[in-house]
């Protein structure tokens, strides 16, 4: 009976070790964070990181991409790639949504790995959850440097012109 108890609260103490890592590994690939979550402007862009490890004790290709293709704004640094046996990639995800977006959008980051020797390219994978929010501009026209020129421009147009005018 006393060793039923145990083994059951070595199990339990097992499974929850495992759940509240913050790394997710699947055979051959290791991924940090296990989520994304990303809140923007519709004139923004932002970009998050994620580290990509082989835990494996032979090198492998890496393929980094987003599941949903017709999110057409999201684009990866380094989408494919290899890694020697326990070396480490930090992969930059860029969100630049268009400007006429707004919503809630989600997708999955694939990771996806297969031995790189050209043996059978058995492989596995990883999918990160991700979450986007995208909200409408705050202010009313966007502060880009060209626009502030454009404006200042055409304010010294009008007021040269002006002075012409009362000048005749």
């Amino acid at each position: 009976m006393k060793l039923k108890i145990l083994s059951i609260g070595i199990v339990s103490l097992l499974c929850c070790l495992l759940i509240s890592t913050s790394c997710v590994y699947a055979i051959g690939i290791g991924v940090n964070p296990t989520k994304i979550e990303a809140e923007i402007e519709n004139y923004e862009s932002i970009q998050k990181n994620i580290t990509v490890s082989n835990p494996e004790n032979i090198g492998l290709e890496f393929h980094v991409y987003a599941e949903n293709e017709s999110i057409d704004w999201i684009k990866i640094s380094d989408p494919k790639f290899s890694l020697q046996p326990n070396q480490k990639k930090e992969v930059t995800i860029f969100f630049t949504p268009h400007t006429e977006e707004v919503g809630e959008f989600n997708t999955k980051i694939c990771i996806v790995t297969l031995k790189s020797d050209g043996g059978f390219n058995i492989g596995s994978g990883v999918k990160i959850p991700t979450h986007i929010t995208i909200k409408k501009t705050t202010t009313l026209l966007p502060l880009d440097p060209i626009i502030i020129a454009l404006i200042i421009t055409g304010l010294l147009v009008i007021l040269i012109c002006i002075s012409r005018f009362k000048k005749s």
